[in-house]
């Protein structure tokens, strides 16, 4: 079989890239009335600098977890019809990775120690769920979810490329072993078992409930609040209170970290040449 060409993207290329998944995204939403904003540091982006954080090399966005289960069915059911090289990975059954999907674009190939689990470049799609009023049960879901999620991580069974990865997983072998055993479909299903208890039109907040990444909770409301903001050359949808919210996960996020503090996610990200398909 005839090896296909690649080219190594710099870190330009890789937000043009990432900004055509955004921009997919953002019709597939507004073509079906789908709720969705901007989040972490793609959010950050917009807001601090109108596109990327000069140093970053994802996208990330929400989905209040009504739109977000109606996106995933209109998907698969071909209701939603996504355009050419673009494909969604699972969050249920034995193919799922993550408790949230990821939409891809099939023609970037990437490696990255940190993000093995799928083999194209990506945005992650998080659903957002209610939060209980109740603290105690909002600490024993926090047990629950960094507990499943944990294993999501570390169910790697790939080597990794990383030196210190392959001796911690060498030393620590039976752990690993262990959440390979229990696997990550079981995780993810436990992990979103978890976040569904709390409907997200039950409840006056709401947050990222099925993943390790609840930095902020938030009135429900005003996630029907949304406003465009520029991202690059697109324009995009943001919950009118970020403010609110970038200052409960960054602090003062308009202030720019210190150099050692601006870091990738070590991704590589090569672009298939079309002519060899």
């Amino acid at each position: 079989m005839k090896k296909k060409k690649m080219k190594l993207l710099n870190l330009e290329e890789i937000h043009a890239a990432l900004t055509n998944i955004l921009a997919e995204f953002d019709r597939v939403c507004r073509a079906h009335n789908l709720c969705y904003t901007i989040a972490y540091g793609t959010l950050l982006g917009a807001i601090r600098h109108k596109g990327f954080i000069p140093w970053d090399d994802d996208v990330d966005v929400c989905m209040p977890r009504p739109d977000y289960e109606k996106f995933y069915a209109m998907v698969k059911s071909g209701e939603i019809q996504l355009g050419e090289h673009f494909i969604l990975s699972e969050d249920r059954g034995k193919k799922a990775f993550y408790p949230f999907v990821k939409l891809m674009d099939t023609r970037y190939k990437i490696k990255s120690w940190s993000h093995i689990e799928v083999p194209y470049l990506f945005l992650d799609i998080f659903p957002i769920d209610g939060v209980p009023d109740d603290e105690k049960l909002l600490k024993k879901s926090r047990k629950k979810r960094i507990y499943y999620n944990g294993i999501c991580a570390l169910a790697r069974w790939a080597v990794p490329d990383k030196k210190w990865m392959i001796i911690l997983r060498g030393l620590f072998f039976p752990f690993y072993f262990g959440c390979w055993i229990q696997g990550k479909a079981r995780a993810c299903r436990k992990s979103n078992e978890n976040a569904l208890k709390y409907d997200f039109n039950s409840y006056d907040k709401c947050s990222v409930m099925n993943f390790s990444l609840e930095k902020w909770v938030m009135k429900r409301e005003k996630f029907q609040d949304l406003i465009e903001v520029s991202f690059g050359d697109i324009k995009v949808y943001s919950i009118a209170a970020y403010d609110e919210w970038l200052a409960m996960s960054y602090g003062d996020y308009m202030q720019l970290p210190p150099e050692n503090k601006r870091v990738t996610h070590g991704m590589k990200v090569w672009k298939i040449d079309e002519s060899e398909k």
